[in-house]
């Protein structure tokens, strides 16, 4: 069975590979150039990983310049952790956050596609685009509340299009982290560098594109760094739990990892235990009152 359901993600990566480079080719849109000002638009995805969210959000709220956030897109992929109704009051309830359903290929790198794609349509009529996109996976944690502010200088002090923790090994190009990175969004929208798309490290062709044309990558040290902390494979286990047809719902690796960082599956339990009664489902509306009244 392993064998077969590696079979099934190596020709899904081929398929959405293909499908995802021409459409970057004919339908992406050009963005007007980085005027020097970041202005973020954060991109997660929801496999219903609909608590993590939640802590994530939380965390968020507890940045220094939150101004500096323009939208926050989720994308629906298809949850089925009961969390649909919160996730509608939410964007309901917060002009700042956006919720966009995407209904098939529902894979991490579609997911982050259709976010970018939708954030086009929501901020058409806006004077001030946001100029930065920051892919963050709905597991992560803030941890140090001046990330924004770092991350905001290294794209305006710097010629970087790029921030994200990279990974160093004998390849002349080193491999991005994909939970946690920003890239300027007239960068991504140029039609000689590749989408995210289906791989095992979905931004590393986006990434190598960048390397190879020759542009700046900022190493950001997210998680080493102190700034933001990864569980990882929450994904996998929800795969695991509510998606018994999906090639990952057996997989036996879906353990949360923390990025190896020393100290991090403490640091995530205390997180956690200090927001523990605001993650109830019976306090949904308790935490949507706080979100508005710190994004709104």
């Amino acid at each position: 069975m392993s064998v077969v359901n590696g079979i099934r993600r190596l020709m899904g990566q081929r398929v959405d590979q293909l499908l995802a480079i021409i459409y970057k080719q004919f339908k992406t849109k050009p963005c007007k150039k980085f005027d020097g000002n970041a202005r973020f638009s954060l991109i997660t995805v929801n496999f219903s990983t609909t608590y993590y969210l939640k802590l994530m959000l939380l965390t968020l709220c507890e940045q220094n310049n939150l101004d500096k956030i323009s939208k926050v897109i989720i994308v629906h992929n298809k949850s089925k952790d009961g969390g649909v109704d919160f996730l509608h009051n939410l964007s309901h309830s917060i002009e700042r956050i956006k919720l966009v359903k995407n209904n098939y290929i529902c894979t991490h790198a579609r997911g982050v596609r259709v976010g970018i794609d939708y954030l086009d349509k929501v901020e058409v009529d806006t004077g001030k685009k946001s100029n930065v996109l920051m892919v963050c996976d709905t597991d992560i944690i803030f941890r140090n509340k001046n990330t924004l502010n770092e991350l905001s200088t290294i794209f305006e002090s710097s010629d970087a299009v790029f921030a994200g923790e990279l990974r160093y090994s004998k390849k002349a190009c080193p491999q991005a982290q994909a939970s946690f990175l920003c890239v300027r969004r007239d960068v991504y929208a140029r039609k000689d560098i590749k989408p995210f798309v289906n791989h095992g490290s979905p931004a590393y062709w986006m990434q190598k594109s960048l390397w190879d044309t020759g542009l700046k990558l900022h190493d950001f040290h997210s998680n080493f760094g102190g700034y933001i902390l990864h569980r990882g494979r929450t994904g996998v286990a929800a795969a695991s739990k509510h998606y018994p047809l999906s090639s990952f719902a057996k997989t036996a690796n879906n353990k949360a990892h923390y990025m190896g960082v020393e100290n991090g599956e403490q640091i995530w339990f205390d997180t956690e235990k200090r927001f523990s009664k605001l993650l109830k489902k019976e306090n949904e509306t308790d935490l949507i009152n706080l979100l508005s009244h710190v994004l709104n």
